[in-house]
């Protein structure tokens, strides 16, 4: 009950704009009182209030300073109520050191000097000019009047509320936006505004140093710029500048949704460069199996395999890895995979089609991208592979009964620096072996805890099981892939190609 007289108290004398119903007949009144006062005053400086007068003018003196003493000592009382964030005492004391708190006091003090202090009437009648003071008061409403005037020329929303979040005031362009904001009195909860945004019920101080955006019915979308500001009597208020931000919402989803179009693309066309089982098996009786994929981290890698015949005789097989991803990364691949490609056809030696390409992909590499890569060579009849490796993961090779690292003399990765020199190595392959050939993305797969599968798991995964095809091989790895990752995001492209000799 004490806090509601109170708080009703503070709706009906608070002075800084707030216009109820209440608060506006109050401020008529004292706005009255002070008129009347400094007219009587004036007259009464100027000697021409006749005798007959004073017993009116004192009866008006003491009525107007009874109801300003009144005023002050009620505005005192309240203070804890307009400074929320600090102790009541402190509250009253900073509201005593106020600018218009002192003019109050000093239009007052005339009365109550003379009580205690003889004065002769001119002194009395100077002393009471201090009064004139409280014109300076009155311009505080026409200041509020003036403010909103300029609010509502302003086209974005704007609400400005107090430091408990209580409604003050809001422009056209908000009441247009929220309607029911034209239903909420001053100083009660913005809340009671329906469909006010959860978003903008409650927040801190933190939170305005950044825009706090929202939807309203999944339809419309806003951002709200939320400011502090304080009037003269230092007291804290929240401006809320509302813009409706759907146009650019839809604009924006509209090109997300062109570029992934786009990407869309631009997969399935990366897709179809790379080579299917078909491209390399003939009819009769094979002499390998072979298999690969590609699982690009994003709609499109940077990674690729392939595998073409340079004579009939001759099957070469290649994976890279190109740095950065997306469609830089995936260009960059484009053209590393069609300059190996045609290089390697002419015939020359592995070391030169390196080294023909890497001085190709330095020529203006502004970017400085670069691709790891392994090739290598299969002689059909012989069993003989030769291959070079550019910087590239070392392959696993089965010999036997369990798979072992391909020995391999690392080389510089292409791309990287021109005039680069590269050397071949080779061994023999036979009934039953396999060749495994993949990306970091394959061995640097991350589960949810940072860690990564790893080349010696990927060995310990490869020796665990018995494979019967090159699919199978890649099948496998991709599920224990899955396993380790637990649903962790690929970050990676993963690529992998298995050769396995019939």
């Amino acid at each position: 009950m004490y806090i509601q007289i109170k708080r009703r108290v503070c709706d009906i004398i608070r002075d800084d704009g707030h216009r109820s119903l209440a608060n506006r007949i109050f401020g008529n009144c004292i706005t009255s009182l002070i008129i009347v006062n400094i007219v009587m005053v004036i007259l009464d400086l100027l000697e021409v209030f006749p005798e007959s007068g004073m017993a009116v003018f004192a009866v008006v003196e003491t009525v107007s300073v009874a109801v300003f003493t009144v005023e002050y000592i009620l505005r005192l009382w309240i203070a804890d109520l307009l400074y929320t964030r600090i102790k009541p005492a402190k509250a009253r004391v900073l509201y005593a050191c106020l600018p218009m708190s002192l003019v109050d006091i000093v239009a007052i003090l005339p009365f109550y000097l003379p009580l205690a202090f003889p004065f002769n009437m001119t002194v009395l009648r100077l002393l009471r000019l201090l009064r004139l003071l409280r014109i300076l008061k009155l311009n505080r409403h026409s200041d509020a009047k003036t403010s909103e005037v300029v609010l509502s020329s302003i086209k974005e929303a704007i609400v400005l509320i107090d430091s408990d979040h209580n409604f003050l005031s809001a422009n056209k362009a908000a009441e247009a936006m929220f309607p029911s904001l034209k239903g909420i009195k001053k100083y009660m909860p913005v809340t009671q505004a329906s469909h006010w945004p959860g978003a903008l019920a409650r927040f801190d101080e933190n939170d305005i140093k950044e825009s706090i955006y929202f939807n309203v019915n999944d339809e419309t979308y806003h951002r709200a710029d939320i400011s502090q500001i304080y009037d003269r009597e230092k007291l804290l208020r929240y401006i809320i500048i509302i813009q409706d931000i759907t146009e650019s919402v839809m604009l924006e989803r509209a090109e997300k949704e062109r570029e992934k179009s786009d990407l869309m693309i631009a997969a399935k066309i990366q897709a179809s460069m790379l080579p299917g089982v078909s491209t390399v098996l003939t009819s009769g009786s094979p002499a390998f199996d072979i298999d690969a994929m590609m699982d690009p981290a994003k709609e499109i890698g940077g990674d690729f395999y392939d595998f073409f015949y340079i004579d009939e005789n001759k099957l070469a097989v290649a994976v890279a890895d190109v740095s950065g991803k997306g469609i830089p990364a995936a260009l960059f691949m484009v053209n590393a995979k069609t300059q190996l490609k045609n290089a390697a056809q002419q015939g020359k030696p592995l070391p030169e089609v390196m080294e023909f390409v890497n001085d190709l992909l330095c020529e203006g590499n502004d970017e400085c991208m670069f691709v790891t890569l392994f090739i290598g060579v299969l002689e059909i009849p012989t069993g003989r592979f030769y291959y070079v490796n550019g910087g590239h993961d070392v392959p696993l090779i089965k010999h036997g009964e369990h798979f072992s690292w391909l020995p391999t003399r690392p080389g510089l990765m292409l791309g990287f620096m021109d005039g680069t020199q590269y050397v071949q190595d080779e061994t023999t392959l036979q009934k039953g072996d396999v060749l495994f050939l993949y990306t970091d993305g394959v061995t640097e797969a991350e589960n949810p805890g940072k860690q990564q599968l790893t080349e010696e798991r990927l060995k310990e995964l490869m020796n665990r099981h018995e494979f019967g095809t090159s699919k199978d091989i890649l099948a496998h790895i991709r599920r224990e892939i899955d396993v380790f990752a637990d649903g962790a995001e690929q970050t990676d492209d993963i690529t992998m190609l298995a050769l396995r000799i019939l």
